[in-house]
């Protein structure tokens, strides 16, 4: 995507999410920067009307301005609270644009340690790159008023350049509408061109700060994070990590005060300059409108519009250009959000309902299924082809590595496989609509993450819940007791950060926790997939057994490098280097020359 077209999309995406916004915000602004304009007009009427001995019309105008004056300032009162609240809401939606996106995207890339360092990135230049979204906003929301000024200083001007020539002295040709108009004309042409040349210098000066700031900005969240992180405290204070933090921070500080002063006083003299300019050519303009009122051309009471106008317009035309320019300082930091905006979405290509079956008969065939990552041509798994059948145990064992995780994710539709197909129920699992699909499955990762709500909404995942339900699972999985002995039982918050009276748990409550939670949503197919691995084997082994009592008639993946579940599962499958290169009971297997046997001789110690 080209540049213009990049600003183009900006542009378009910020006008369509924020619409209610900006017409609020155009209808206020209107309203505000109205007001002097309006009196420039009223003024110009009621000196005209002293000076032309027309007292009858003074209350008359006097009227009219302050009843106008007064709709306005009602306007613009009564729409604020309105321009802020969404003002407020859009800028919620913009900041939570590609963590959205995370949510939405196909899961490979949503894992991916680049993409999240592409997350991590743009998150940063949202409030910082002056071509984020974010940024171009406020831009956008300062130019609206300067935009309305301008037109409203032009509509004042115009009387300036329809004067009747035939009043003119000879003498005085030279001040012919068409001459000056064609003159102001030539002469804001070069000063707006200069501005813009100079605002690309700024622009330019400044997009280059930015990118140097970029790794301090990087350096300072990475060691705000640390320091927010009540764990880290133990280290910092036992290897005297303070003091390397403090410095380095306080080294940064000074850098960068540095390169922000140094910008500034490069701005500051190409302000000055553009500034001169447009100053020189308002000079100009008063000593025009001057001549014109002495040769009588012009009435004096004109001087307060032509004056007003003029000077209000000046001001703002300098402002329009710099933020305009602005704007399109950084295209490359926009060009990047796009490009991860960009990124797949979950394909939801298929429609087919699941049936609901209260016999849990879901049964799965897989057929040649291979699996690469986005970008990568090295396959992760290779030429898989097993059947799985209702109601059995399956273990899944192999070192680290070998593509158990990658399979159970492509088996979940978390990934969709390069080559091959899964079938559930003898239909493409592509049929299935996505999300009736993911219900089929309890899993509980390796990674897997709790949120910071109340306990039973974390098992429950929804905001309402059957109390008794989740108290029963708890019950299961050893917490029950626990969660009674709390003050606020199930209501109570996991962590404190939305409730000071919330309750942190142990790794192994949080683990318990995590296995409530897929117990609750009592899926036909459960997995647990090396949620244990911190743990010892012995106790790993007593939590898978446990958690295979619990699952009772379900069909059940067990995924370890370790081999706490081969006992008692009806089949293990042996992964290696992303292929099934064994498959049978412990029995069988545990007899048989392979790895399997080489695995379990490494590791029977831990089982006996």
């Amino acid at each position: 995507m080209g540049t213009v077209d990049t600003f183009k999309r900006a542009i378009t995406d910020l006008f369509v999410m924020g619409k209610k916004y900006y017409a609020l915000f155009f209808l206020q602004s209107l309203a505000r920067y109205s007001l002097p304009f309006i009196g420039f007009i009223y003024m110009t009427r009621i000196v005209a009307a002293l000076t032309n001995d027309n007292w009858s019309l003074l209350p008359q105008y006097i009227a009219q301005y302050l009843i106008i004056l007064l709709f306005l300032q009602l306007i613009s009162a009564f729409l604020q609270p309105l321009v802020n609240n969404e003002s407020s809401l859009f800028t919620r939606i913009m900041f939570a644009m590609p963590n959205k996106k995370m949510l939405s995207m196909q899961y490979q890339y949503a894992e991916s340690s680049e993409v999240r360092e592409q997350l991590e990135m743009i998150n940063r230049n949202m409030q910082s790159s002056q071509s984020s979204l974010p940024i171009i906003h406020v831009r956008i929301r300062n130019i609206i008023p300067k935009i309305i000024t301008v037109i409203w200083g032009l509509i004042l001007l115009f009387p300036l350049f329809s004067i009747n020539r035939g009043q003119l002295p000879e003498e005085f040709w030279w001040l012919h509408p068409a001459l000056i108009l064609s003159g102001f004309i030539v002469l804001l042409a070069i000063t707006i061109s200069i501005q813009i040349k100079t605002s690309k210098i700024s622009s330019k000066s400044f997009a280059e700060m930015m990118g140097k700031l970029k790794h301090f900005n990087a350096m300072f969240s990475y060691e705000d994070t640390i320091l927010e992180d009540v764990q880290s405290g133990k280290e910092i204070r036992l290897y005297d990590l303070s003091k390397k933090m403090t410095s380095t921070i306080d080294s940064e500080s000074i850098y960068v005060r540095q390169l922000i002063t140094a910008n500034y006083k490069r701005f500051r003299k190409i302000y000055l300059s553009t500034a001169s300019l447009f100053q020189t050519m308002n000079y100009m303009i008063y000593a025009y409108i001057g001549i014109l009122v002495l040769v009588g051309t012009l009435p004096v009471a004109m001087i307060i519009q032509l004056s007003g106008a003029l000077s209000q317009m000046v001001s703002a035309l300098p402002d329009f250009i710099q933020q305009t320019m602005m704007i399109f300082s950084s295209p490359e930091d926009l060009k990047e959000f796009y490009a991860f905006m960009d990124l797949p979405n979950e394909e939801v290509v298929g429609s087919l309902p699941v049936e609901k079956r209260l016999d849990n008969e879901y049964e799965f065939d897989i057929r040649n299924l291979s699996f690469a990552y986005p970008g990568s041509e090295e396959l992760v798994l290779k030429n898989i082809s097993e059947t799985f059948e209702v109601g059995k145990k399956y273990a899944i064992v192999g070192e680290n590595g070998s593509g158990k995780t990658t399979f159970i994710k492509l088996l979940t539709r978390l990934y969709e496989p390069t080559t091959g197909t899964i079938k559930m129920n003898k239909i493409d699992t592509k049929k299935y609509d996505l999300r009736e699909y993911f219900n089929l499955f309890g899993v509980v990762f390796q990674d897997y993450h709790l949120v910071g709500f109340s306990l039973g909404q974390n098992i429950s995942v929804t905001p309402t819940y059957d109390k008794d339900r989740v108290m029963m699972t708890l019950d299961k999985v050893g917490l029950g007791e626990f969660v009674r002995n709390l003050p606020k039982q199930l209501d109570t918050y996991l962590g404190t950060e939305f409730d000071d009276s919330g309750v942190n748990v142990s790794g192994g409550q949080e683990q318990k926790l995590a296995i409530a939670r897929s117990l609750y949503k009592d899926a036909p197919v459960m997995i647990l997939d090396e949620p244990t691995a911190a743990l010892d084997p012995l106790t790993e082994f007593e939590i898978y057994q446990n958690f295979d009592n619990l699952v009772e008639d379900k069909t059940a993946f067990y995924i370890s490098h370790r081999l706490s579940s081969s006992k008692f599962c009806d089949e293990i499958l042996v992964f290696d280097k992303g292929e099934i290169i064994q498959r049978g009971t412990h029995q069988d297997l545990v007899k048989e020359e392979g790895k399997y046997q080489e695995l379990w001789s490494a590791q029977a110690q831990y089982y006996q």
